[in-house]
């Protein structure tokens, strides 16, 4: 996925989980993370496959 492809999946996951109220889960705070500009913080990209 390219970064703008990240964004644009992750904005759209963080918006239905705040239509959902689920704003107190990991993924949804992985949303938020994300889509405010920082660091992912589960980036699992560096570890070895």
């Amino acid at each position: 996925m390219t970064q703008e492809e990240t964004q644009r999946y992750w904005q759209t996951m963080r918006k239905a989980m705040e239509r959902a109220g689920d704003t107190t889960s990991a993924i949804y705070q992985r949303a938020l993370e994300i889509t405010q500009g920082r660091p992912d913080p589960i980036d699992t990209s560096s570890e070895p496959r």
